[in-house]
């Protein structure tokens, strides 16, 4: 798509979406998802979206093909990547896909549909069915890696209808005994109470979603390089070897850095940053006891190594594979096209000594101040300045600036370094994320309910304030 042809801001990038299609399992809720719909029309277009340093002063820009998408006749926001698809194993979904740019694209979900070349100008209107359960990528995957690279992907779930008879659910419908065991494990083991991962929680007062699940979905983008692509020859192929050279490997012009092709954004969902680490549906939410499965998936061309702080997590499957004898590590590497499940127990901090040892959900030792040290009411009741400061003191009706130093939000960080960046350098502007600590499910407040913080964000429901018997 030459770039100067046509307005090509005709869709204005908006927040990530999620949407149901076909039937749902029993109690299955997606928290930002439409209504369950039947038919899904994709567009294959372009967007110009501005990028985490986007302002006035730098208006950063990134040109992306996109999968512009409506579902029953509802328009989705438009974003790179496209839409959270979520679906039960077994369900029809019916698509109809336009190419709206100059050269031949597609729609493909690798063991599960591929739409082949569609003409510029041309629609099709067919039909699949998803035999598989999993998390998988949807992408373009003609002119490789060009089109997938340029925007065109996002993230497909398939839900499994029903558990392995006598065990409780997971994400899988093959489930390796080892797998199996860990998920029967959730909510009733002595190392992990709380809920299992199929269990919720509809109380007003302590609401906790079924069926926890996050999607990470890394991708790099190249504004230079993405904008040759666009100005192009219209209806020919950008030369695939020739992006992979400049993609990876472009030198860096000390002269002329405003024209290197190389990455100078690193995103999750479309997001970096405080865009990223603070999204309630990228950065999970949750209180002790409530376990839920990432879906880590790498439409890029690098590698990441995510590092999450807080829990260590299991890794689950990868690439369609469901792990024998899931490994416990804090590290992981994404390769690109790969895509992994992180299942986080959601246990206690490692940080929190406890009778029966570090994390575990036991009598908590106490403080240097004779106090327990979880809850941590301590920490998370210090403010700066002091609790009741106003900006102004003599007038009462002025704005209180007291700050609460510690919300529990540990961060999640690519060991790869330079995905801490963006434009080259901007730090903690990049591929980070993590996981909030909002209370515990297994220490009852005061009022007889799952503890919940104070400053919890109201992410799935009415928040409930800490119990009286907070700090001094």
């Amino acid at each position: 798509m030459k770039m100067n042809r046509r307005n090509f801001v005709k869709y204005g990038i908006g927040v990530g979406a999620a949407l149901v299609i076909g039937s749902r399992i029993p109690g299955f809720q997606i928290n930002e998802a439409l209504a369950a719909v039947q038919t899904l029309n994709i567009t294959i277009t372009d967007a110009l979206k501005n990028m985490v340093t986007h302002n006035t002063i730098n208006p950063a820009q990134c040109y992306f093909w996109i999968y512009k998408m409506s579902a029953d006749g509802t328009d989705i926001p438009a974003e790179v990547p496209g839409p959270n698809i979520f679906t039960t194993q077994g369900d029809t979904v019916s698509i109809s896909i336009k190419n709206d740019l100059d050269e031949p694209h597609a729609f493909s979900i690798p063991g599960i549909f591929d739409s082949g070349p569609i003409a510029p100008g041309k629609t099709l209107v067919t039909s699949f069915t998803a035999l598989k359960s999993g998390a998988f990528l949807y992408y373009d995957n003609l002119n490789a890696p060009v089109n997938r690279v340029m925007g065109l992907h996002g993230a497909f779930i398939v839900m499994p209808r029903e558990p392995v008879l006598g065990h409780k659910f997971t994400p899988y419908d093959n489930p390796t005994p080892g797998v199996q065991q860990l998920f029967d494990d959730f909510g009733s083991s002595a190392h992990y109470p709380g809920l299992a991962w199929q269990e919720g929680d509809l109380d007003p007062d302590s609401f906790a979603p079924p069926f926890r699940q996050y999607i990470w979905l890394l991708h790099q983008a190249s504004p230079n390089l993405f904008a040759e692509v666009g100005n192009y020859t219209p209806g020919e192929n950008y030369p695939a070897a020739q992006f992979m050279q400049k993609f990876l490997r472009d030198p860096f012009d000390a002269v002329k850095p405003t024209t290197n092709a190389i990455p100078q954004y690193f995103t999750i969902n479309g997001q970096s940053g405080h865009f990223s680490h603070n999204k309630p549906f990228i950065c999970p939410n949750l209180r002790a006891g409530e376990p839920c499965v990432i879906h880590v998936l790498n439409a890029g061309l690098w590698t990441h190594s995510m590092h999450l702080h807080a829990n260590h997590f299991y890794v689950t499957s990868k690439n369609g594979v469901v792990s024998n004898n899931p490994i416990w590590i804090d590290v992981y590497n994404i390769e690109p096209m790969d895509m992994v499940d992180y299942t986080v127990p959601y246990m206690r901090p490692p940080d929190v000594g406890n009778v029966r040892g570090i994390g575990m959900p036991d009598t908590p030792l106490t403080s240097l101040k004779g106090k327990p040290v979880w809850p941590p009411w301590e920490e998370i009741g210090m403010f700066m300045p002091k609790l009741g400061t106003l900006a102004d003191p003599l007038n009462p009706d002025s704005v209180e600036i007291s700050v609460q130093l510690s919300p529990l939000c540990y961060p999640m960080h690519d060991h790869s370094e330079p995905s801490q960046t963006s434009q080259g350098g901007n730090y903690n502007l990049g591929m980070i994320s993590g996981m909030n600590f909002t209370g515990d499910r297994n220490v009852l407040d005061a009022l007889g309910g799952p503890t919940t913080f104070p400053n919890a964000p109201n992410v799935f429901g009415p928040e409930k304030t800490g119990p009286a018997a907070g700090p001094e």
